[in-house]
């Protein structure tokens, strides 16, 4: 809505402002958000009379401002939205190259930042989540009671999956449209020599060609239903190895693993499981050479597996945040990826029946724990 605030009645969930001068951006945000609270109250603000008509309601529990905006700057943004209402929380939103232009001035009070990547719209919501949550700002949303929480997080396979398509195909579209300007450019004959540009186009397409990867990666593993039937895991351990020798014998880890009871569900996918476990112990790691130890009890009807690495480990406030797809506790700069790793893990275990946790270890390193169910034929040979 130019001119005006574009304004959603709440039922539940936080008091959004978003500030944000991209129509492309707005519109998927708030879908993603709209799809987890359905309630609650988005404002958009597209343009000056907009943010103005929104700070002066005073109402927003979280305002996530774009670092590009072109008709303010963004310390003015954030102090307009301070004075008016201390409690209100800011995300600041942006590309990397914008994030780091405002990220050493002192003025800017912002409660978290999100990169604008695929990786970033789909973390959008658990981080505007964790911001309210933790300063207590989400209007109407008591805090809830251990008893009330669900063990398992709530199936949305079709939800999820199309949350994924929408924003890699909004990934997709920056290096497809540079691709295309390059291409004219060299056809118009104002780029010099075709390889001039050449580097920048294919920097453009292996861009484009690592979304297409998320995309394809996370849909095939979770899109197939899940037939069960007794699984070897101890098969699956050594075919996950295999897929990671030239990583196991790049960085000379050791996977030391127990003998391994026969688990119920779909032997293709706990295999991606196990890699995506074993590839995260080994892509984390210390200054030491990596050691993955795999341990297995009985728990009941289900078999408790145990992952424990001597990596970087994970901090205590982020033992949960690391399993929400897109989540990176770290720069691409640091340790590539795309942060579905553990995701995938999560939807996997929970498409079993089972759960997936990690814990951070004494003296370095984390504990991920699998609960998977037991092969009937197992009771009695590992009783």
């Amino acid at each position: 809505m130019i001119g005006r605030a574009a304004h959603t009645s709440m039922a539940r969930g936080p008091a959004i402002l978003f500030v944000e001068s991209h129509a492309s951006d707005r519109v998927l945000s708030t879908l993603l958000l709209q799809r987890e609270w359905p309630g609650a109250a988005i404002t958009i603000a597209a343009d000056p009379l907009a943010f103005a008509d929104a700070v002066a309601a005073g109402t927003a529990d979280v305002a996530v401002i774009a670092a590009d905006v072109r008709w303010a700057k963004v310390g003015d943004l954030i102090a307009a939205v301070k004075r008016r209402s201390a409690r209100t929380a800011v995300v600041l939103f942006g590309d990397e190259a914008d994030i780091a232009a405002h990220a050493l001035n002192p003025g800017l009070a912002c409660e978290g930042v999100i990169r604008r990547s695929s990786a970033g719209f789909l973390a959008l919501a658990a981080v505007l989540r964790e911001v309210t949550e933790r300063s207590g700002r989400a209007a109407g949303q008591p805090e809830p009671a251990a008893a009330d929480l669900p063990p398992l997080r709530a199936e949305r396979p079709d939800q999820e999956m199309r949350d994924v398509a929408l924003v890699v195909s909004h990934d997709l579209r920056e290096p497809v449209q540079q691709i295309v300007r390059l291409a004219r450019r060299v056809g118009e004959g104002d780029a010099g020599r075709a390889d001039a540009v050449l580097p920048q186009v294919l920097e453009c397409a292996e861009h484009a060609g690592r979304a297409l990867d998320r995309l394809i990666e996370y849909l095939t593993v979770t899109g197939r239903p899940v037939t069960p039937a007794p699984v070897d895991l101890n098969g699956c351990l050594n075919e996950a190895i295999e897929h990671l020798r030239g990583a196991i014998d790049q960085s000379g880890a050791e996977i030391r693993a127990v003998s391994l009871p026969d688990a119920l569900g779909d032997a293709d996918q706990i295999v991606h499981l196990f890699q995506n476990l074993l590839s995260n112990a080994i892509k984390f790691r210390g200054s030491e050479r990596p050691v993955v130890t795999i341990n297995v009890e009985r728990r009941g009807d289900q078999w408790l597996l145990a992952f424990r690495d001597n990596g970087i480990g994970i901090p205590p406030a982020s033992a949960e945040r690391i399993f929400e797809l897109g989540k990176r506790l770290h720069t691409r700069d640091e340790y590539p990826g795309a942060g579905v790793g553990l995701a995938l893990c999560r939807r996997i275990v929970e498409r079993h029946g089972g759960r997936i946790w990690g814990e951070p270890r004494d003296g370095g390193g984390s504990t991920f724990y699998v609960l998977l169910p037991r092969a009937p034929a197992d009771v009695a040979r590992l009783a």
